[in-house]
């Protein structure tokens, strides 16, 4: 009945219009901001050279609800567009809606940003008022998670910068769990956005996982 469940085909629960799983789920999709297209539970096959990192994401979702109440954060990168990163980043996300769904009570838990569109439209916001956009900037501190897909990928200008900087340093203070997925290698990440965001990225306390396998879109 729930043609738009993410669970479709692999849950023993009758499927029935107010199934509090799916009710309870669809909140936490909807107010994700996660594109509707990735939405589900893909399956990811490695390429050989990636099965190490792929066993190290998979330790990492079996222990979501640790590295969230940890406040932990983790670097998902490559030099090669399309082998995962982002669809492992959500994988994680969606993880972990999985574990507190039960009694959530309608909770926001996580947010997904593209970092080149949310700055983009914060941007257009001060002409162009976007309530729902609004509303997630006001959530972005507080979540239990957020994913910042994308970083490094666009040249920030000092208005971007401090912005952003602004929200990551926000959730650092407040020990809330950060996913960072980009295309720059740990040690050139000063190059893009600077020491102080470089060091948030990447800070001594958070984990890196690198991938290089080939383009599986």
């Amino acid at each position: 009945m729930n043609d738009n469940c993410i669970y479709k085909g692999m849950c023993d629960i009758e499927c029935t219009p107010r199934c509090m799983k799916y009710l309870e789920m669809n909140y936490l999709l909807e107010t994700s901001n996660i594109p509707k297209s990735k939405r589900k539970i893909n399956t990811l096959i490695p390429d050989s050279i990636d099965v190490k990192a792929f066993e190290k994401l998979a330790g990492i979702r079996d222990n979501i609800v640790d590295f969230v109440q940890g406040g932990k954060s983790l670097y998902i990168f490559s030099n090669k567009v399309g082998n995962g990163k982002t669809t492992w980043a959500i994988k994680l996300m969606l993880q972990y809606f999985n574990e507190v769904w039960a009694g959530n009570g309608f909770k926001v838990r996580g947010i997904f940003v593209n970092v080149p569109t949310f700055l983009t439209m914060n941007k257009n916001i001060i002409s162009l008022p976007d309530r729902d956009f609004e509303i997630m900037r006001e959530e972005l501190p507080y979540v239990d998670l957020v994913i910042f897909d994308d970083i490094a990928s666009t040249k920030l200008s000092d208005y971007d910068y401090n912005m952003l900087l602004t929200y990551i340093d926000q959730r650092v203070v407040g020990e809330k769990a950060i996913i960072y997925t980009g295309n720059i290698i740990p040690d050139h990440l000063n190059d893009y956005v600077g020491d102080r965001l470089a060091s948030r990225i990447c800070g001594k306390n958070g984990m890196r996982v690198m991938l290089k396998g080939s383009d599986k879109r």
